[in-house]
């Protein structure tokens, strides 16, 4: 992400193990193929911790203990109260003609140059590896890289197949230069990402603005409004625009809708909660679904995901409730066959419930009913604004 930001290509991306032979070959090949190696891990004070040693044969150079580290690593013993093992000391030791990159925790970092290429060597723990990233690695890179952004906008799509939404962009797509189109579909959605590359994020945003609005057009209601994370977070933003609440009635995703909405920041202000009613009895109890129809048309039914969802609406006082029932396997029930599903929305007085099909394992298909239940609650929304 941060490369991108900066107009840098990603090409490659290779895990080696602690291996010297292996990590040798590995420094080597990908400085052939590319202007700039970033390597993380293996800086550390212990035996498999070979990076210093890997490069420094890539380098045909030896290592050499630097004294300025060797001070700053004693430092950082001492204001933590602690006695150092004499191992750490190895972590001072830099190939002939590196450029120390300062530690942020104990590991120092490194560069070093050869002929046109660069190659940066940065501790595997996150936090540090981070840190020394931006303070010491972004710069350099932002200044040879030409000062280009890559800004990417994704456009969430629900209610169309990959192959679907492909079909009705697929001009578009095939005249792609730059920005270009990706697709990744999970969970009963379609995430498109169009990436553009220019001389500062407002050029690159121009070059994405045409070509999101053509696709919004030809998606329609599918496209869901909003650069979101998820449905959820876009379902929220309605919500707290129409200063509207939501609650939900829960059965085979067993609280995964209310997890879902809870993950946005702020969904404190509109979702109210939610019912978990997984076994038959405690749709009626709980819910209130009319015993009739959990007789009749069963717990796995149209009408039971109504009922789910009025019941939820009616006992939290919300504006907008969402509802799931069906069948996440391993077997059918209630003759109905693994990979049903039926959702519900009710809002001002209207219902809507849709039959879903779902796919994969247990955890896909509830992912799948998740994502639907909500997208069949924001179009609510829609068709009643």
């Amino acid at each position: 992400e941060a490369l991108a930001s900066a107009g840098i290509d990603v090409y490659f991306h290779t895990v080696v193990g602690d291996n010297l032979d292996r990590m040798v070959t590995t420094f080597r090949q990908a400085l052939e193929r590319a202007d700039a190696v970033i390597v993380t891990g293996g800086l550390g004070p212990t035996p498999d911790d070979i990076t210093r040693e890997a490069v420094a044969e890539v380098l045909g150079a030896e290592l050499v203990r630097d004294p300025t580290l060797e001070k700053k690593i004693k430092e950082i013993f001492d204001r933590l109260g602690r006695t150092m093992p004499a191992s750490n000391l190895r972590q001072a030791d830099l190939p002939t003609g590196a450029r120390p990159i300062a530690p942020e925790g104990t590991a120092p970092g490194f560069i070093v140059e050869l002929d046109s290429k660069i190659l940066f060597a940065l501790p595997g723990v996150p936090w540090e590896m981070n840190a020394m990233l931006h303070k010491s690695v972004m710069p350099v890179l932002k200044e040879r890289s030409g000062g280009q952004t890559i800004v990417s906008r994704e456009i969430t799509v629900v209610g169309l197949g990959e192959s679907k939404a492909h079909e009705l962009i697929q001009d578009v797509v095939e005249a792609q230069t730059n920005p270009t189109i990706a697709y990744r579909a999970s969970a009963g959605q379609v995430r498109l990402r169009i990436t553009a590359k220019g001389k500062g994020e407002a050029e690159s945003l121009a070059l994405i603005g045409p070509v999101e609005k053509e696709i919004r057009v030809r998606l329609g209601e599918n496209a869901v409004v909003g650069n979101h994370s998820s449905v959820a977070e876009a379902l929220g933003e309605m919500l707290r625009e129409r200063e509207a609440t939501i609650a939900v009635a829960e059965s085979l995703t067993g609280g995964l809708i209310a997890a879902a909405l809870t993950a946005a920041s702020g969904s404190g202000d509109y979702f109210l909660g939610s019912l978990v009613t997984y076994d038959t009895s405690a749709k009626q109890r709980v819910a209130g679904v009319d015993p009739a129809i959990l007789e009749g048309p069963g717990a796995v039914s149209e009408e039971a995901a109504r009922a789910l969802a009025e019941g939820a609406a009616q006992k939290f006082s919300a504006d907008l409730a969402v509802s799931a029932t069906g069948v996440a396997g391993p077997a059918e029930q209630e003759g109905r066959p693994v990979g049903t599903i039926f959702i519900a929305a009710t809002y001002g007085g209207r219902t809507e419930a849709r039959h879903v099909r779902g796919y994969g394992d247990r955890a896909n298909i509830q992912a799948v009913a998740v994502t639907s239940a909500l997208d069949l609650g924001r179009r609510l929304l829609l068709w009643s604004s």
